[in-house]
C-alpha cells in the first residue's frame, strides 16, 4: 500500500523518502465542555447530550495526532532555559480539532513588501484576523523563498521550510474556503480538506522543529493563534510554551531578536502576538504564570497597542499583575485602580470605547487581585464601577469594530463579576457577536459566564 502524500518529504537530491508519519487522528472520549464541567460525555456528534441538555455550548472533542519517530531524526538544540514540557521537544504532540478563528492584525504580517496582500478583501473586522494575512504572508515567503534558496541569502530557509510554509498557506485557504463569510451560525468540526491539509502542516512543522529552523516559530504561531480561540479560555499555554523553547535556542536579548528578524519573516510581530496571547491569558485565568520574559514584553509597542486596541500603560499595569508583581497595600492597589478610572475616554471612536473596556477590565484584574487579602467591602464599590462602566462600553461597541475580537479577556473579566441582569446580558450580546468568517470565537467564554452566573443565582438554570 502506498505512503500517503503526508508521509513523504523531498529530500536533497529530489526524491521522495519517508519520514516519520501520523500513526492516525484519535479523538478523545469526553467532548472539552464535558471534562470542564466534569461530568461523563455520551459522544454522540455533532454535539453531545450532556450539553445540549444543559443547554451549553459543545465545544467538541480534541485531535490528537501520535508521530512514529525515526531514532536517527535530529534533535532540536537543547535550550539552558528550555522547559521539560516544551512543544520543540515532545514526541506526541496534541491539537484541537475543533474549528477555529484567531485574533492578530493583518498589518502586523503583511509589511510594505507584502506582494499579494493587497488583493485579499478584507472588511474591517476582516483587518485584525490572523487566518487571511497568513496566507498572503506564507505566498510572500514561498515567492521570495524560491530566489533566497538559489542565491544561498538565508542560511535558515531550505526546502523543509518552503514545504512548512506551502502547508501552512493551503490549510489557513483551506479554512477559509470552508467558513465563508456570509455563514452565520458557528462550526464545529473541521472539513475533511482542512483536516487534510492540517495533518501535512504538521509533518512540516514536526521536520522543521527537528532541526530547530527558528522558520518553525512562524507553524508554532498559526496553530497558536488557533488554540486561543479553541481552546479552554485562557487556557491556550502550550504553543507558547513550544515558541518560547525554540526562540530560547536563537535569543536571549532584543538585539538577538532584532538580528534573527532579518532573516524570519515576520518574526517581531509574531514574537508580539504570542508576548500578549500569553499576558492577556495570565490575567484570564488569574494566575502568575506568564512563559516569557520581561525583555519579550518591553517589545511591544504603540503600534502594536494600537492594533489590538489598548493603551499601554494598561498593558503594562496588566502585566505587573500577571507577573505578581502588585502589592497587596490597599491605598496603593486603589491608587492603581483609581488612575486607570480617570484616564477613561468620553469620545465615542472604536478606539476610545476600547480603550475603556481594557481599562476597567485593568482595574477589575487589580481590584480581584487585592480581594485576596481585603474585606471586599474595602474594594467593592470601585469594583461594581468598574464592571457596570465596562459592560456599557461593550454593548456600545459595534461587532464590526477592528477592536471586537480583541476584547474576549475584558469581557470574560466583567462577566465573571456581573452582578445585575443587565450586565450578563451585555457580556452575552458581546460572547454572541464575537466570530468571525462564520467561526465563532471563544467557544467556552460564554459557557463559563453562563455556569458562573447560574452558581450566583443571577439567571436561571434553564437559560
Amino acid at each position: 500500500m502506498p505512503r500517503s502524500k503526508a508521509a513523504l518529504r523531498v529530500a536533497k537530491h529530489g526524491t521522495l523518502e519517508p519520514v516519520g508519519k501520523p500513526r492516525g487522528r484519535r479523538r478523545d472520549r469526553d467532548c472539552q465542555t464535558c471534562k470542564q464541567r466534569e461530568v461523563k460525555c455520551d459522544l454522540n456528534r455533532p454535539s453531545c447530550g450532556q450539553c445540549a441538555a444543559a443547554n451549553t455550548p459543545c465545544q467538541g472533542y480534541l485531535a490528537r495526532v501520535v508521530w512514529v519517530v525515526s531514532d536517527s531524526s535530529p534533535s532540536v538544540p537543547p535550550s539552558p532555559r528550555s522547559r521539560k514540557d516544551s512543544a520543540a521537544d515532545q514526541e506526541t504532540i496534541e491539537w484541537n480539532g475543533a474549528e477555529a478563528g484567531d485574533t492578530s492584525n493583518a498589518s502586523d504580517l503583511r509589511g510594505p513588501t507584502l506582494l499579494d496582500a493587497h488583493n485579499v478583501d478584507w472588511s474591517g473586522k476582516d483587518r485584525n484576523s490572523f487566518i487571511r494575512p497568513l496566507v498572503a504572508t506564507c505566498q510572500h515567503i514561498i515567492q521570495l523563498g524560491g530566489d533566497a534558496l538559489r542565491q544561498g541569502e538565508n542560511r535558515y530557509l531550505s526546502p523543509e521550510v518552503i514545504s512548512l510554509i506551502s502547508r501552512l498557506r493551503d490549510f489557513a485557504q483551506a479554512r477559509i474556503d470552508t467558513h465563508p463569510n456570509q455563514s452565520g451560525s458557528p462550526v464545529t468540526w473541521e472539513s475533511e480538506e482542512a483536516s487534510r491539509h492540517r495533518l501535512e502542516a504538521l509533518v512540516g512543522l514536526k521536520e522543521t522543529l527537528a532541526v530547530g529552523n527558528p522558520f518553525a516559530l512562524v507553524g508554532i504561531a498559526a496553530f497558536a493563534f488557533f488554540e486561543v480561540c479553541d481552546s479552554g479560555f485562557g487556557q491556550w499555554q502550550r504553543h507558547l510554551l513550544g515558541a518560547k523553547s525554540l526562540l530560547d535556542c536563537h535569543c536571549t536579548c532584543s538585539e538577538e531578536l532584532d538580528q534573527l528578524s532579518q532573516e524570519v519573516t515576520g518574526l517581531k510581530v509574531i514574537v508580539a502576538r504570542l508576548v500578549w496571547f500569553d499576558t492577556i491569558g495570565a490575567i484570564g485565568r488569574g494566575t502568575s504564570d506568564m512563559i516569557f520574559d520581561a525583555w519579550h514584553r518591553d517589545m511591544l509597542d504603540q503600534d502594536f497597542f494600537r492594533t489590538v486596541g489598548c493603551p499601554g500603560d494598561t498593558f503594562r499595569l496588566f502585566a505587573r499583575v500577571a507577573a505578581g508583581e502588585m502589592t497587596t497595600d490597599a491605598p496603593t492597589v486603589l491608587l492603581h485602580a483609581m488612575r486607570q478610572l480617570l484616564e477613561l475616554e468620553q469620545g465615542e471612536t472604536d478606539w476610545e470605547l476600547s480603550a475603556n473596556v481594557y481599562r476597567c477590565a485593568a482595574v477589575i484584574a487589580v481590584l480581584a487581585k487585592a480581594s485576596e487579602c481585603h474585606p471586599a467591602s474595602t474594594i467593592a464599590g470601585m469594583m461594581a464601577s468598574a464592571v457596570d462602566r465596562a459592560c456599557r462600553v461593550l454593548a456600545a461597541l459595534a461587532p464590526t469594530s477592528q477592536f471586537y475580537i480583541h476584547l474576549a479577556v475584558p469581557a470574560y473579566l466583567a462577566g465573571m463579576n456581573a452582578t445585575t441582569l443587565e450586565q450578563c446580558e451585555a457580556v452575552r450580546s458581546y460572547w454572541r457577536g464575537c466570530n468571525h468568517a462564520g467561526v465563532r470565537r471563544y467557544p467556552d467564554g460564554l459557557a463559563r459566564c453562563e455556569e458562573h452566573w447560574k452558581a450566583k443565582g443571577l439567571v436561571a438554570g434553564d437559560q
